[in-house]
């Protein structure tokens, strides 16, 4: 598996559509914890652009170790929490048009 290395502009784009769609802040994202914002951020940097996972640690305050588990604990809840892959997909469609 081929990764990319980080683009803020994409970032920014996936950061945009995930307030626009859980209705959180920038603020929820780049905090210092461990939001379920930041979480599906770093999933979808993940799934859809592949980028570093330390890239991506570094960007959102989070150990790179921790980034494949991030990306499990999303896929899991879009398996069994009713309506968030929903939310998801209408991110996925936001980044499809961008």
């Amino acid at each position: 598996m081929e990764t990319t290395t980080f683009d803020n502009e994409k970032a920014e784009a996936v950061e945009k559509a995930v307030c626009e769609i859980f209705g959180c802040t920038i603020y929820d994202i780049v905090c210092f914890g461990n939001t379920l914002f930041k979480k599906v951020v770093v999933f979808l940097l993940t799934k859809l652009y592949s980028f570093n996972k330390r890239n991506i640690g570094l960007k959102y305050q989070i150990t790179y170790l921790y980034v494949p588990t991030v990306v499990d604990e999303v896929e899991y809840m879009i398996k069994v929490v009713p309506g968030f892959n929903d939310k998801i997909e209408n991110i996925y469609e936001k980044m499809d048009r961008i």
